[in-house]
Formats: structure tokens, sequence, C-alpha cells
């Protein structure tokens, strides 16, 4: 019998893809980093896929365990010390080129996410206060919030974020791997910023220009808080 439609069909598309690079061995550091950054960023993190690059040796197998326990799925290794147990544990190993991630910055996320170009929809407009326990997100798009996102609320987007009140919950623009992304408000008291998975936290926020104008961006794969007007 003969059939008229193929059974596969192959086509290129950008993937958003996260380097996770091993810094430490330490499989208490690692198992604490990655339960904070669920914590911090459960939208984010879940379903993250990853690539693993490390130069040390470390105990790959806990790792995975790690990842897939809060939902960010491996998808292969970078070649190193980590190559045989990858494939031990049928994983496939890629060349350190395919990866295109930056060096994860000094007190951030070692988890810093590669450029990805995606296909943006209109901006989500939200008129209405975001208040404490609520959690708005915008696919594929920007968010723009004309109030206050009050603590306890989050609200998150594959592209900017823009919030033209008070800014005092948490704030995760790009989360699909967006590089470009930008966190700008009108008054900054955030819980949290992150921008494609790198991320501060109120204590890092707050040696900033807190009740002040500002934005968020990543230079060099290091989150930037700064006054700005909008």
């Amino acid at each position: 019998m003969t059939r008229s439609r193929p059974a596969l069909e192959l086509k290129g598309r950008m993937l958003p893809i996260t380097r996770v690079r091993v810094l430490e061995a330490d499989p208490v550091a690692i198992r604490t980093q990655i339960a904070e950054m669920a914590r911090q960023m459960p939208q984010a993190v879940k379903g993250m896929a990853v690539v693993i690059d490390s130069d040390i040796d470390a105990d790959l197998p806990g790792l995975l365990a790690l990842l897939r326990e809060v939902g960010i799925q491996p998808l292969a290794v970078s070649d190193g010390p980590l190559a045989a147990a990858a494939r031990a544990s049928g994983l496939p190993v890629v060349s350190k080129d395919s990866s295109k991630a930056a060096p994860a910055p000094a007190r951030q996320a070692a988890v810093p996410p590669a450029a990805v170009a995606a296909v943006r929809r209109p901006a989500r407009v939200v008129a209405d206060p975001i208040r404490s326990g609520q959690q708005v997100y915008a696919e594929d798009c920007d968010l723009i919030v004309l109030n206050t996102v009050s603590p306890g609320a989050e609200v998150i987007a594959d592209g900017c974020i823009h919030v033209y009140g008070k800014l005092a919950g948490r704030a995760l623009a790009g989360v699909k791997g967006d590089e470009s992304a930008r966190v700008f408000c009108r008054k900054l008291d955030a819980e949290l910023i992150a921008i494609a998975g790198i991320y501060a936290v109120a204590e890092q926020i707050k040696a900033g220009p807190v009740n002040e104008p500002a934005q968020a961006w990543l230079d060099g794969g290091r989150l930037k808080i700064e006054a700005h007007k909008i």
C-alpha cells in the first residue's frame, strides 16, 4: 500500500533554550538554589527547556532529578566532564557551541537563557489593580498594567512589562527566554524582578531606585535596575 502523505515533516524553528551552568559541585548548594528559583519564579521555571554545561565533575543524575522535580526539562549536556554520565543517563551530548547563552552573572541566577526570537501578539492591557494573590500572564506579548501591582501579586510576560502605577509584587519579563525584554514601572518597590530567568529579589532591588520610576534590563547577561522616567 502506497501512502499519499508523508509520516514526518521537518521544520526549522528557534526554541527558547536555557543553559544551566554548573559552577559548584556541592549538591546541597545546588538543591537550595533550584528550590529558591522554583519558589521565586514558578511560571518561568515550569517547563523550561535546558542544556546543562559544566567544566567540573558533578553528580549529574542527582542534578537531573532536582531539575525535573521542579518542572525543568533537561534536553542535553554540553561536551565536557559530564558527557559520560549524560550518555549513561540517555541524554544527548552536544558541543559547547550549541548553547549560545551568556556566562552566568555573579550574584544572580546561574541559569542565563539564550536569546530567542518570538512571534509577538498585541500587548495585553490590564486597567484594574492587580491584587495580592493574583497572577496575570501575557503570552507571546508585552503586558501593560495601567494601575498598581500589589505585594503578593505576580505579573508575567513573554515580552516587556510596563506598570503605570506602583510595582510592589513580582514582575517576570521575557519568561520564554527573550533577553531583550524590559520591566518599566512608575514606582518601584518590587518583591522580585526577573528577565529571561535572571532575577533580583527585594533585598537587591532596595539598593536601587526604590519608590521612583525605574526600568530593569539585561546588560551582558547581568540584570540592571536604574531610575527611568516613564
